[in-house]
């Protein structure tokens, strides 16, 4: 009788280390939120990725995505799900430092969309080891955005709304995800 316990005994604490083991490898690949991502315009009206953070190193990419469906008639940030994928990619240089801004080439896309299309964009590590809280807007949100100013989603009242404020406050938002 001995062995048979002995043997259960085993076979229930492999269960449970390999079920940790699990558990704590799918805990920790989720990235952790070292930043904000916001969106600018140049003096001519271009528009630029604005991306602060508090982490060691920059993020090497910022990764902007499409809304599937239109948005409701007043600004709405839709569920990651929503957004269709694989959006556009755009590298954030290696030397680049808090708050910078990235030229987003080639947006917005070629022939012109709705402009109530919800948009969504953030950073990321390469690694997985941080992330930016993602900014939602939409086209028609750049023709208001002034030279120097950066929109970006805050978290309000348990609500995500748009703001729009100067570089410098948004790098120190951007300071206090840490």
């Amino acid at each position: 009788m001995a062995p048979y316990a002995n043997s259960t005994t085993r076979r229930a604490v492999g269960l449970l280390a390999v079920a940790a083991f699990l558990v704590g490898g799918l805990t920790g690949c989720s990235p952790e939120r070292k930043g904000i991502t916001g969106l600018t315009v140049d003096s001519a009206g271009r528009p630029f990725a604005a991306v602060a953070w508090c982490a060691d190193q920059p993020p090497e990419v910022l990764l902007l995505f499409r809304n599937r469906e239109t948005a409701s008639p007043t600004p709405s940030v839709p569920a990651m799900s929503t957004l269709t994928y694989p959006g556009l990619r755009f590298a954030v240089p290696r030397t680049a430092t808090s708050p910078a801004t990235v030229p987003l080439d080639g947006f917005p896309p070629e022939p012109a969309v709705a402009s109530d299309v919800v948009f969504a964009m953030y950073a990321v590590a390469d690694d997985n080891s941080f992330t930016t809280h993602r900014v939602s807007f939409r086209l028609a949100e750049l023709i208001d955005l002034a030279p120097g100013s950066v929109l970006f989603s805050d978290i309000v009242d348990g609500e995500e709304v748009q703001q729009n404020v100067s570089l410098e406050e948004f790098a120190r938002r951007g300071e206090s995800e840490c």
